[in-house]
């Protein structure tokens, strides 16, 4: 852990009574989050799974096109999701050329409103391997567009779609956020922390998973990424992830 680290770690610890109270009255709730933006006439809604939501690397893309949120959702249960060398995640239609014997769930997505001048600029800067393509919802009718992946560029890959949300679908932050505490659960395990340190990582790894455990999965990112960047843990699922990246 780096000096300038340490030096902060005090005041991080007196900080950490009133976040964990803040974090805990969040977690009593349960609402759900409601957009604040109608439809537009002639925006495309766009589904998308990965580093484009909400506060991830990607986001930037959507929002410089003029892009806005409009709601949570989830796939029909006919995708895998793997993970790509946690860089971002790829969602696949199966069955699918090497995915033949896979049995489809439902993705975890965001739907945003996308001005249709701006797919062509968005698609450019997505991952090689990634493509815009048409993408079914749960309710079996509602027919979008949204990324999906090449069947060759899972050749490899961690499947995650056992990393599911409260209502079983398979998603990217519910993984994040999984993968956070196990690298701090790791970090602990190695002892090398004095006992105040310890107390403000572990404030931080029970509050992030008491918002996990409520379906809060932003929230809970949020906090174990103090965690994470506390310990100097430089794995990539959270380099690029900055702090406080769920304010609006």
């Amino acid at each position: 852990m780096s000096s300038q680290r340490k030096q902060n770690i005090a005041a991080l610890f007196l900080s950490v009574t009133l976040l964990m109270t803040g974090i805990a009255t969040a977690a009593l709730g349960t609402t759900t989050y409601q957009s604040a933006f109608a439809q537009t006439a002639g925006c495309v809604e766009l589904a998308v799974n990965g580093t484009l939501m909400r506060g991830l690397e990607l986001e930037p893309n959507l929002v410089n096109l003029g892009s806005t949120f409009v709601r949570e959702n989830q796939t029909e249960p006919a995708y895998r999701l793997f993970s790509i060398n946690d860089v971002h995640p790829a969602m696949v239609r199966v069955p699918a050329t090497g995915f033949e014997n896979e049995t489809g769930v439902s993705v975890a997505v965001e739907i945003w409103c996308v001005p249709p001048a701006g797919l062509g600029t968005l698609l450019s800067k997505e991952p090689p391997g990634l493509s815009i393509g048409k993408v079914r919802l749960a309710d079996g009718e509602t027919v979008v567009l949204g990324v999906i992946a090449e069947p060759a560029l899972l050749s490899g890959m961690r499947d995650i779609s056992n990393f599911t949300t409260n209502d079983g679908a398979a998603g990217f932050r519910v993984y994040i956020a999984n993968e956070g505490m196990r690298f701090i659960d790791e970090a602990l395990a190695e002892g090398n922390l004095t006992d105040q340190q310890e107390q403000v990582v572990r404030a931080y790894r029970n509050a992030g998973e008491l918002l996990f455990n409520n379906g809060q999965y932003r929230g809970a990112i949020d906090v174990l990424n103090h965690a994470v960047k506390m310990l100097d843990i430089e794995e990539r699922l959270y380099i690029n992830i900055p702090l406080g990246y769920t304010a609006p």
